[in-house]
């Protein structure tokens, strides 16, 4: 209300001014109209100026070069570090169960599997820390990293899921929940992150044999909505250095079929460090 109240009196100074040269200089009606509008527009402009600088200056202004530079850099090659046992990599033995178990050894070449299957532009590595984020207390799982060419973009943790937790032990209900955390997504490439949540999503969620089509239809989905979210949030709050957060929770059919796959044929994944051939 002030700013507004000090604009009128600038006006109306400019306007007083102006019609006093008019009569000292004996100025016309029309290059004194021509005069007053000039001065208003020069106002205004001052002002639009003002808040827009106002504006930009919410925005989070950081210097990415660095970043960027990395992202475009040479593939990091993975170095995988898997705990040996639950209790190696730190998990608490009188917390640990059966469901805990069959997991970690479920997913115990996960990095290799997705490494496979990912774009060149991505590498997975365990870490050897199986001490994972639950709801409201610590969960054990197996933990990862994610690179982004020489980038260091984010981790995850596959834990327990849903269906290991149900009482009814009469059929196998193995269940996994897959949390991811990215950061400088804005900076990656739509199809190479969309093929990153693809392959988690298809790989972690149940598979049907009978249709895969709709399988893989539901887990590019899923993909995109997520990224769908994500730029709404980016845009809506561009003060806000946004990080990106992923959940995938399924029966991880398709990881154990590759697992049974190669126990069959002795087949060693982790021979060349868990990466792609």
């Amino acid at each position: 209300m002030v700013k507004k109240f000090g604009i009128y009196v600038a006006i109306a100074a400019a306007w007083g001014v102006a019609y006093a040269a008019k009569e000292v200089f004996g100025i016309s009606d029309t290059w004194m109209t021509i005069s007053v509008i000039a001065v208003i527009g020069i106002i205004a402009l001052v002002h639009f100026e003002s808040r827009l600088q106002k504006l930009e200056e919410r925005v989070l202004h950081k210097d990415y070069s660095g970043i960027i530079s990395q992202l475009e850099g040479e593939r990091h090659v993975p170095r995988q570090d898997p705990p040996a046992s639950l209790v190696a990599g730190g998990a608490i033995a009188s917390w640990i169960r059966p469901q805990h178990q069959i997991l970690f050894e479920d997913f115990r070449w996960f990095a290799a599997i997705l490494n496979r299957h990912l774009g060149e532009t991505w590498a997975i590595e365990e870490l050897p820390d199986t001490n994972a984020r639950g709801y409201d207390s610590p969960d054990i799982g197996r933990q990862y990293r994610i690179w982004f060419n020489a980038c260091s973009v984010g981790r995850f943790q596959v834990t327990v899921g849903a269906g290991l937790l149900s009482q009814d032990k009469s059929a196998d209900r193995r269940s996994a929940r897959l949390e991811l955390e990215l950061n400088y997504l804005r900076f990656i490439p739509y199809q190479e992150a969309r093929g990153l949540l693809y392959e988690m999503a298809l790989m972690i969620g149940s598979f049907d044999r009978g249709n895969p089509e709709a399988s893989r239809a539901k887990a590019q989905a899923l993909a995109a909505d997520a990224l769908g979210g994500y730029l709404w949030e980016a845009v809506r709050t561009p003060e806000v250095d946004q990080s990106f957060d992923f959940i995938v929770e399924g029966s991880y059919d398709l990881v154990r079929d590759q697992t049974d796959h190669w126990v069959k044929h002795s087949f060693d994944p982790m021979a060349n460090g868990g990466d792609r051939d």
